[in-house]
Parts: C-alpha cells; structure tokens; sequence
C-alpha cells in the first residue's frame, strides 16, 4: 500500500511540475512552437537518467523508485520513460530492436493520437 501512495503523491507533483512548467515557458518564450513540452521531456529524461544510476547504486532508497521514476516523472513525462527504456536495449547491445521500438513508439502514438481525433470528431 505505501507503493501506491508513493506511486499516487509523486504523481500529483509531477503533474503540477508538468502544467506549472508548461505554462512557465509558454508564457516567456515561445506559443506558436512545443518548446514547453521539449523541455519538459529532456529534463523528465536528464531527472529519470540520474535517479536510476543513484537507484542502480544504492545511493538513494528503492522507495524513490515509487514515488519519483514511475510517480512524479511517469506524471512529468511518460517520454523520460520511454528514453530509459531505449536506452536499456541500445545498451543491452541490443540496437536493432531499440531503434524498431523507437519507430514504432513514434509511429504508432501518431496513428493513435490521428485516430482518436478523428473518430471523436466523427462522434461529436
């Protein structure tokens, strides 16, 4: 049960990181271009990269794997994620299937994010 609390509290800060970050730079820099979410995912990818070596080395306690990898940048961005992942496999030697994931990752969250917004254009 304290997993999910972790898990559930780590969540909610990195969602409000997320929206407060967001708005931050879109306020200041650029509206008409994603730099928001660019930032929010390479600094969600520099975070998760750091804690799993400090996790990795038994620098900092398994409980921050709850409450900050999957909970507050799980809820920051799922993309730093996803770069962990990848990674794992290219460093695994793995590079035929790293580069396949990320294609497909790419490929087929367009396709999915395509079709939800047509079918519930075509619902509404």
């Amino acid at each position: 049960m304290t997993q999910w609390l972790l898990v559930a509290l780590g969540g909610a800060l990195g969602a409000m990181a997320r929206f407060g970050s967001g708005a931050l730079v879109r306020h200041y820099i650029i509206e008409d271009w994603p730099l928001a979410t660019l930032l929010v995912n390479v600094t969600g990818s520099l975070g998760i990269g750091v804690l799993f070596v400090l996790l990795e080395r038994g620098m900092i306690h398994g409980d921050f794997r709850a409450l900050l990898v999957i909970g507050f940048f799980g809820a920051f961005t799922t993309f730093s994620t996803f770069s962990l992942e990848m990674l794992h496999m290219i460093e695994a030697g793995d590079i035929y299937h790293g580069v396949l994931y990320a294609a497909l990752s790419i490929f087929c969250c367009l396709a999915g994010v395509t079709a939800g917004v047509y079918l519930a254009r075509g619902v509404a």
